[in-house]
Formats: structure tokens, sequence, C-alpha cells
């Protein structure tokens, strides 16, 4: 067995990017990062890259997985902080202060694929993520709990012709660029979005960066997407079109079922559901579930 911080190390590259992320988050110094995380591929025998900014494993890990299930287990029963990922919109939410017994990731993690790969890992315990992108209410390996449902709108910057417009149509969109994440990052709301002509103007983005999403709005004519919790983190930077797009969105809690019953993931919940309700008081839009 290798020890809780070595462990730590090794996937705090992997989840959080960088050595100057997973030291602060781990409470370790930078050069410990680096020596206990080359101990730790030592001890499994893998060795890893780092690819577009993001550190990974070069080969099956099945002893380096079993190990990580029993570390798993020991912060559940408390002997290190779990850890909870999350949308870039619940970041400032959960993270001033975090939810006690909880470590928060970074909350820039574009897509579900790599969410879903953390939580199936073991490396990270839960994440908050948004519908319809997420796992089936009957999915065997990941119980959903939701948090809230809410409408998701074509946004602006306050000076786009689109706003002239005293009525729009999806017609109307298709001269202007609208905002494609990587494919298959959302393959829902992807497949949605195509559907009405949208979609059609992709960046390389693995890592929420603002000026790579809603920031192109503000001095180009890129047509984006939002939902009154991004609307409420932009401050109002962008205006929304008096389109309704055939998508509804919200955010659901999601870890492996075999946890779904633990109290600190009933308590995780309760709490979320109470900044949604906060939310709700400025955008009535937004509909608490459970």
């Amino acid at each position: 067995m290798v020890d809780l911080e070595t462990l730590a190390a090794l996937d705090g590259l992997l989840w959080l990017r960088t050595g100057d992320a997973a030291a602060e988050k781990l409470s370790l110094s930078q050069p410990s990062i680096s020596r206990r995380a080359k101990q730790a591929q030592t001890m499994f025998e893998v060795s890893s890259k780092k690819c577009d900014g993001e550190w990974d494993l070069l080969s099956d890990a099945p002893l380096l997985n079993a190990e990580r299930r029993v570390h798993q287990l020991a912060r559940w029963k408390g002997l290190a902080p779990l850890r909870l990922e999350a949308a870039y919109w619940w970041q400032p939410l959960i993270t001033q202060p975090s939810p006690p017994g909880w470590m928060v990731g970074l909350c820039d993690i574009v897509g579900v694929p790599r969410n879903l790969e953390l939580l199936r890992l073991g490396i990270v315990d839960a994440w908050i993520g948004a519908k319809p992108d997420v796992p089936e209410n009957d999915d065997p390996e990941f119980c959903t709990l939701p948090l809230s449902a809410m409408p998701v709108h074509c946004v602006v910057a306050p000076n786009h012709p689109l706003l002239q417009h005293k009525q729009l149509s999806f017609n109307d969109l298709e001269g202007f660029p609208s905002l494609a994440l990587p494919r298959g990052a959302y393959p829902q709301v992807e497949a949605a979005l195509k559907a009405v002509g949208l979609w059609s103007s992709p960046v390389r983005m693995q890592r929420y960066d603002i000026n790579k999403w809603e920031g192109r709005n503000e001095a180009e004519l890129t047509i984006a997407y939002a939902t009154a919790m991004t609307l409420d983190l932009l401050g109002g930077s962008l205006v929304k079109l008096p389109l309704t797009l055939p998508l509804e969105s919200g955010d659901v809690l999601v870890c492996k079922r075999e946890f779904a019953e633990r109290p600190q993931v009933e308590l995780l919940t309760e709490r979320l559901r109470e900044h949604v309700q906060e939310l709700r008081q400025r955008w009535p839009e937004i509909t608490p579930c459970g």
C-alpha cells in the first residue's frame, strides 16, 4: 500500500493539471508533489505525459486503480477530505467556504467525459454536472441527485445587431457564428443546438476560459449560450435573445451509486439545494429540485 499523500500527489496532478494547483489543494510543496507523484508512478509501474496542458497516464493501471479504491474508502471514512468537482458556475458558491469535509477542485474542466472518468477511477468523489449531459436515473454505476432545472438562452453582446430585431427566428441567427465547444464535450447539448442551426464556430478548450467562451461575445458577433446561473456569474455583460432553445438544463450532483446514501452526500446535497433556493430569489426561472 502507498500512503494517502503519495497517491494524492499523483492523482492531484491528473485532476488539477499543475503541480502548483495540486500543492495548494493538498497543502504540500510543489517539489513534494513532483517527488511523490514520481514515487507513485514507479511503485505502480505507470508513466505519464502532458498533452494540451493535461496530465494523463500512458497505460492501463489495474493495481493503481485497486489502490485508489482503498484510498477512496479511506476518504469516506473521514481520513482525508472528500473531493468535489463542479461546473465552473458553481465555483464561487462552493469555495467561500468549501463544504465541510470536502476539497473543491478548480471547477474548470470542460465536458462530460473527463469528469465521469475522474469519478469512475475514484480520483474524485462527487461532481456537480449540468443536464441533459449527465448519467440517466437508472445508470448502474452513477447516482444522480437533481438540484435545479432551468432554460437555456442564446446570449450576445449588448450591441449585437440581432438585438435590433423585434421578432427573431432561428433562421435569423444563421448569418452569425455560434459557439461550438469541443466535439463530444456535451453530446446532447451539441445535438440539440445543431438541430436548430447553431454550434458553428468551434473552439479548442479543455479547461474553462472566459475569453474563449462568453468573452468572445464582447469583441465578436458570436452567439453563445447561458442559463440564469451563468448570466449571474457574468454580471450582466451578455444579453438574452428572445428565443427559446429546445433544451432544458439544470444542475445534478453525481456520485458512485454505492456512496449515494452516505451522510456526507446527504449533507452536501442539502447545502447545494440551499444555494439554489437563494439564487431563485434573483432568478425566478430557476426551479429547485428535491
